[in-house]
């Protein structure tokens, strides 16, 4: 309780209490992520998909969409369930 008291005095200004109203309203509502699955896809992203898939066999190159897609395919390669 004295540091707060001392860095009150050094900066001159009253620490506020976290129980205050005014502070309270100053925190920001906790932000939820809605994680999309396949029951959110729609025919843009099936297209998008589809067109990667073309371009992956026309430029025979493998391209990922994030890293849940990446360590997907390394395991199907290890396990022998598709080829690189």
């Amino acid at each position: 309780m004295n540091s707060i008291k001392v860095a009150e005095a050094i900066v001159g200004v009253k620490m506020a209490s976290p129980t205050d109203p005014k502070e309270l309203a100053k925190n920001f509502p906790v932000v939820t992520y809605h994680v999309a699955d396949s029951d959110d896809e729609d025919e843009d992203t099936r297209e998008t998909r589809r067109s990667i898939k073309t371009a992956e066999k026309m430029l025979k190159k493998r391209f990922f969409i994030n890293a849940r897609d990446r360590r997907e395919y390394e395991q199907n390669v290890l396990a022998g369930k598709i080829s690189e």
